[in-house]
């Protein structure tokens, strides 16, 4: 590892990234006459294992915009789990192992995988997001 970089990158998918991409569906809302897709953001990269916590700057419109995220053994890639009905940049502040912080950014790219077969999405009636 460089001590000016930190070779990590943000990557975002429709899809759990922690399951086989073949047999997944959508996940989807509707609210208000939008449609809300369930959009995971997570860290990848040869320097993860080197990463203490991650902020995600999400778009401004975002309740809480900004939300952090520690690497545990449960979480390892520093995944967070959004609701959002549009792309946008994603701004991640790293801390890593030595307290030294990086800024790397990502323009979302899930609309890019969305599926033209209707049967695989899975339209969650739940009234609330909770994170648009």
């Amino acid at each position: 590892m460089d001590a000016n970089e930190l070779n990590v990158q943000i990557k975002d998918t429709v899809f759990d990234p922690s399951s086989s991409r073949s047999a997944q569906t959508v996940s989807v809302r509707e609210k208000e006459g939008t449609t809300f897709y369930k959009v995971f953001l997570y860290l990848e990269g040869e320097d993860l294992p080197y990463v203490e916590s991650v902020t995600y700057t999400l778009h401004e419109t975002f309740r809480n915009p900004n939300r952090t995220v520690r690497r545990t053994p449960s979480n390892p890639n520093c995944q967070l789990i959004i609701w959002t009905w549009g792309v946008f940049n994603v701004k991640a502040t790293i801390v890593d192992k030595r307290d030294l912080t990086f800024e790397i950014s990502h323009h979302l790219a899930y609309d890019k995988e969305l599926p033209s077969d209707d049967s695989r999405y899975n339209y969650d009636d739940r009234a609330t997001l909770v994170s648009a």
